[in-house]
């Protein structure tokens, strides 16, 4: 390999015989360089036959799927029948030859072909094979029938979700499968970088529900340190939410002249609201009673009895006429301008002409499609896709390649510490270092990131081994030490499991930016690490003389990610928003909710839990290349464009056929009957989603109100969804009275997919995560033991999930002053007396 590879993965070989459960595994795996082998059985992989579809004349057959077009760019293929012995023998000679195996059957379903990891990790003890089920390989729930309304209902996801006067709703294209196989992607390269170090490989079990469980935000913190659910969800999610006055609601989600916007109007006490009157003052003029309200701060006004409620609503109708009377470019413009928490909520035609997405070249046409661009941007060695989903069997030819190849066990020598700048490592203060299982113990990471994504990003690196420090201030503390849910409900910038979940296995150090000493020992760290992470606002860490372009000039070795909403260049690039508004940007906002209805949206700050997925891929994936060139590279990471790609087949859908996805309820163009339905108990829901015949034929044989529609014919999806309505009505009166998990129980023994719709509570008494041990208890020098969210992945060669509790705010300056930079007391004491440490 030379220093100038062309990609991140090059030569690492992936056989791929992932199911849509994990698809996107390989997928992923193909964007960052590797060459990925996708075994299908005779007729071709399921993916092959999910909508939607080209409806263009003159496609093949077996290329119409636009869901395979996304899920394949980049694979290649070739036929195995692992049924028959002969297949079976081709495969494991395979397997000797790959670095990376993927699988998503049931448990025990390639055990029984001699398959498993088990049988073929003796053969080739170098080989990271994974597995991808909805529960896990093993407990209670392992053999349930899952599909991805289920898991992201099982997850807690779906219950957090749409209008409270209707029954939830999930994200609106089927995301369970994504989120677990884009995890199944990052750990993959994360076990490649632990065999580069130790020279095994390992069987990494993901679970598809864990999966989910980690896009609920801080949800799963509210119970153990609150005492209940986050307030008007669960049993209370059909109560008035605080965003309401005398007069009616203050909506999230506005009208505008083309469709429909995110407006956090009451965010940042008022700024917003404010904003909008004095734009709406200047172009039709507002009444002068109106225009003397200081609206920066009505909501404490109206509370103290200051300002009336009539007021208020007439400033209210006035902000809605101007978001009526502006187009969703125009609400963009004014946002990016005047820093407003305000994102038009753009479908997929949107996207195809948003002027940013476009100035910043994202779209790519590969095989007479536009596709979505890479989901970052590489400043060294630039991500795929490379080329088209491949037609089946197109590939045979590979296998020869392969096997005549020398296979690529035991890795090859990696640069280790020869490179400029690299050092040992300390430990981590009250960790343990583990010469099996920790894939970055070389890696230092100077986190400049706060909120949600970059923290995410590092975590992924802490959690598996990096000395990974948290460079914050008391003076401007990340926002989600100051969130709610509070240990004890008791307010504290110590106290926030908001905080500690997204931070497990890090140092802090307490450093005051706004003053010169202070900037002076961020760029000492900087020096310390071999890669930073940072996500404030394009051009902030130039302003601290800590660009990419300044340090790379004695840091070749450097690797640097940033990450921002819109991504580093581009005329949105200023702009300030979160993951609510990266829903609403990345179209993934526009799908969810009912038709009937204006887009409700994901829960909470979404792409947030998209885009470190992603990132932590990109991350290791360049940390293992520099491992075999000396040479780092940066890392532009847009959250908008990471999740464009979790709807990609619906963009598909336009690009080709020209039809825009509406909010799509319960409906599903894969299963029938699909939907929430309301049980015993209060806002207690089960989802049931029947995509197969024998499904349906469970389905029906157990609720005597479907006996009627009996007869082959109905075991055709077509046939059902022609009856949806009478299904549906049979299938609801029968669920009413039943408690929960006892009706869940009932129609998961008959086979069909089914989970109670749970909340976060539910998920600390849920069987298999305890199973799992997915919750992990950590002794917080504040908090104390609390629980905290873990790994999706099991690893078999990781015997810690979590190295250590998040830290108090600059817990560890004296440690990271005194023992990983070497400063003397002298220094230590001028830093502090210069104001550095505030």
């Amino acid at each position: 390999m030379t220093a100038d590879s062309a990609s991140l993965l090059d030569g690492v070989r992936v056989l791929d015989l992932a199911t849509e459960r994990a698809e996107l595994a390989g997928r992923m795996l193909a964007d960052l360089g590797a060459e990925v082998l996708k075994v299908e059985p005779p007729g071709g992989a399921r993916a092959r036959r999910r909508p939607p579809f080209d409806e263009r004349p003159g496609v093949a057959s077996d290329e119409r799927s636009l869901y395979w077009a996304a899920v394949a760019l980049g694979k290649r293929s070739v036929v195995i029948d692992l049924d028959d012995a002969a297949g079976a023998e081709r495969l494991r000679a395979l397997a000797a030859s790959a670095d990376v195996l993927i699988e998503s059957f049931d448990p025990g379903a390639l055990a029984a072909r001699g398959l498993d990891y088990a049988a073929l990790s003796p053969r080739h003890p170098g080989l990271v094979y994974v597995s991808v089920t909805p529960y896990g390989q093993s407990g209670p729930h392992a053999m349930r029938p899952a599909t991805d309304l289920t898991l992201e209902a099982a997850g807690g996801l779906v219950g957090l979700q749409g209008d409270g006067d209707r029954p939830p709703v999930p994200v609106g294209f089927p995301q369970a499968a994504f989120h677990a196989g884009l995890q199944a992607a990052a750990d993959a390269v994360i076990a490649l970088n632990e065999r580069d170090r130790s020279g095994l490989g390992q069987h990494l079990d993901v679970s598809m529900q864990a999966a989910v469980v980690w896009t609920l935000m801080q949800t799963t913190g509210f119970p153990p340190n609150t005492g209940g659910d986050p307030p008007h969800t669960g049993a209370e999610r059909r109560w008035p939410t605080p965003d309401r006055l005398a007069g009616g609601a203050v909506p999230r989600v506005v009208e505008c002249a083309d469709g429909w916007a995110s407006a956090q109007l009451t965010l940042g006490r008022g700024g917003t609201w404010a904003a909008a009157l004095r734009w709406r003052d200047e172009e039709a003029g507002i009444d002068p009673e109106l225009r003397a309200v200081d609206w920066l701060t009505w909501d404490v006004a109206l509370a103290e009895g200051r300002l009336s409620a009539e007021l208020v609503e007439r400033g209210r109708a006035e902000v809605l006429a101007l978001f009526r009377s502006k187009t969703k470019q125009e609400l963009m413009d004014w946002a990016v301008a005047n820093r407003l928490l305000v994102a038009p909520i753009l479908t997929t035609a949107d996207l195809l002409r948003d002027p940013h997405l476009r100035a910043r070249d994202f779209w790519r046409e590969i095989g007479g499609r536009t596709h979505p661009g890479p989901v970052a941007v590489l400043s060294r060695t630039p991500l795929g896709p490379r080329g088209p989903a491949p037609a089946l069997g197109a590939d045979q030819h590979m296998m020869e390649r392969w096997l005549s190849e020398p296979p690529p066990f035991p890795p090859s020598e990696s640069k280790g510490a020869a490179y400029a700048g690299e050092r040992s490592r300390a430990p981590v203060a009250g960790g343990a270092s583990h010469a099996r299982g920790d894939a970055f113990d070389d890696v230092r990471v100077a986190d400049f990131a706060w909120v949600g994504v970059g923290p995410l990003c590092t975590k992924a690196l802490a959690d598996h081994g990096a000395t990974v420090v948290r460079l914050e201030s008391a003076a401007r503390p990340d926002g989600l030490r100051n969130a709610h849910p509070f240990k004890d409900n008791v307010q504290g910038i110590d106290r926030s499991q908001f905080y500690a979940n997204f931070n497990s296995s890090k140092l802090s150090l307490s450093v005051n930016l706004a003053c010169d000493a202070g900037r002076e020992l961020a760029r000492r760290m900087v020096a310390w690490s071999n890669v930073v992470v940072e996500s404030f606002a394009p051009g902030a860490m130039r302003r601290l003389g800590l660009d990419y372009a300044t340090l790379r000039r004695e840091r070749p070795e450097l690797i640097m990610l940033s990450t921002c909403l819109r991504g580093q260049t581009g005329p949105d690039a200023p702009y300030r928003g979160v993951g609510y508004q990266g829903s609403a940007l990345s179209g993934i906002h526009g799908v969810t909710g009912w038709p009937d209805r204006p887009p409700s949206g994901p829960w909470g700050a979404y792409t947030d839990f998209v885009t470190p997925r992603y990132g932590a891929a990109v991350l290791a994936a360049a940390i293992r290349e520099r491992r075999r060139t000396g040479l780092g590279q940066y890392i532009d990471l847009s959250q908008v464009e990471a999740g464009i790609h979790f709807v990609e087949p619906l963009v598909l859908d336009h690009t080709v056929n020209g039809r825009v996805a509406p909010p799509a309820g319960h409906d599903s163009a894969i299963a029938c009957p699909h939907g929430v339905y309301a049980v015993g108990g209060v806002e207690r829901y089960v989802a049931v989603a029947v995509e197969t015949a024998p499904h349906w034929r469970a389905l029906r044989d157990l609720v005597p109100a479907l006996a009627r529609f009996d007869g082959d014919r109905f075991d055709a999806l077509a046939a059902r969804m022609a009856q949806r309505e009478a299904i549906d009505a049979g299938l609801r009166g029968w669920l009413a009275a039943q408690e929960p998990w006892a009706a869940v129980e009932r129609l998961a023994v008959a086979g069909v997919p089914a989970a109670v719709v749970q909340r976060p509570s539910d998920l600390y008494r849920d069987p298999q995560l305890a199973h799992r041990e997915f919750f992990v208890t950590l002794d917080h020098s504040v908090m104390g033991p609390t629980p905290y969210d873990g790994l999706v992945t099991r690893f078999s060669a990781k015997p810690v999930q979590l190295r250590k509790a998040a830290p108090a705010l600059g817990e560890d300056t004296q440690h990271v002053l005194r023992d990983l930079l070497g400063c003397s007391d002298g220094e230590v004491a001028a830093y502090a007396e210069r104001g550095a440490l505030g």
